[in-house]
């Protein structure tokens, strides 16, 4: 079963590495069409709902900020959001939110830059409190990305270990929403 879900990615992989982004999201539009029945006016909607939330880089995880600190700095400098728009947005207290942005701001005086980043996180999954924000990153790569603890390991620069006990904390959590 492994076997044939790595085969599956592989060829998502390659698949995705010669379509170009319109083709693929024709492809996606067609396919709800067909196998959701889905209108233009609710394909329409779904599209904009999608295309006006943020994309978080996963690469601003791997610095030396605490993920706060990243996800704060990158949604004030990058996506240009207010404060007052991030605490709404996170449902998180406005004060604080300033407070580590401005520590972030002291470790890392450059905006992030982003290049080639391979992996790209809906901000969605960091509103619920539920969860700290780096076990949605590491629950996010696991369950729709399918990668393995090592694998999400080496993209944080953190251990497997630290890893593996995020994963089981939000499989804990979610397991019992």
């Amino acid at each position: 079963m492994e076997t044939k879900n790595k085969k599956k990615g592989d060829a998502l992989d390659s698949l995705l590495s010669t379509i170009s982004s319109q083709q693929l999201l024709k492809i996606i539009l067609q396919r709800l069409h067909q196998e959701q029945g889905l209108q233009l006016p609710e394909l329409i909607q779904a599209f904009q709902a999608a295309k006006e939330e943020a994309s978080i880089p996963l690469s601003i995880f791997s610095h030396t900020l605490d993920p706060a600190e990243a996800l704060y700095k990158f949604l004030k400098e990058n996506e240009h959001f207010s404060f007052r728009e991030i605490a709404a947005e996170l449902h998180r207290d406005q004060k604080s939110v300033w407070a580590t942005y401005q520590r972030a701001r002291k470790k890392k005086k450059q905006v992030f830059l982003i290049e080639e980043e391979r992996y790209f996180l809906p901000f969605s999954i960091f509103k619920k409190r539920r969860y700290s924000f780096l076990e949605s990153v590491v629950f996010y790569l696991n369950s729709v990305h399918h990668l393995s603890n090592r694998k999400i390991a080496a993209l944080l620069q953190r251990t497997p270990n630290t890893v593996a006990v995020l994963m089981k904390r939000a499989r804990d959590k979610h397991g019992s929403a």
